[in-house]
């Protein structure tokens, strides 16, 4: 099955992310659960962005790579490269069983959340 080139059905996924990321927060899920789903809400609300406004669907997870082309098309989104960087951290790390595991604070999952909703905001199709 091919990716949707529909820029309204990213942004939609973006949202259903950051909506599951809210939910599991509210109901103390796990915390390193709740960063991937940012982390996803960000990357889908990026590529939705850069769909949008270049007709192009760009591969790749990397938040940070993600934020830096959505700069070529509006370069105040390189005020969200930090954030994108504290959120991509968690993209692997948490995803998988280590003998060493992150510990994300509650505190620290709800700054994901936090960044999560800044960039949807700022990506939002008008």
């Amino acid at each position: 099955m091919a990716d949707s080139t529909k820029y309204k059905d990213w942004y939609n996924k973006a949202r259903a992310d950051l909506q599951s990321a809210n939910i599991l927060f509210k109901y103390e899920g796990d915390c390193s659960i709740i960063a991937f789903h940012c982390q996803q809400a960000i990357e889908k609300a990026l590529k939705s962005y850069i769909l949008k406004h270049s007709s192009n669907l760009i591969d790749g997870h990397s938040l940070i790579y993600l934020c830096k082309e959505a700069c070529q098309i509006m370069p105040s989104m390189k005020q969200y490269l930090k954030d994108c960087a504290f959120v991509n951290q968690f993209y692997i790390e948490t995803r998988y069983p280590a003998d060493i595991p992150i510990e994300l604070s509650k505190d620290e999952a709800r700054e994901c959340i936090s960044i999560a909703e800044t960039v949807l905001n700022e990506t939002a199709p008008q």
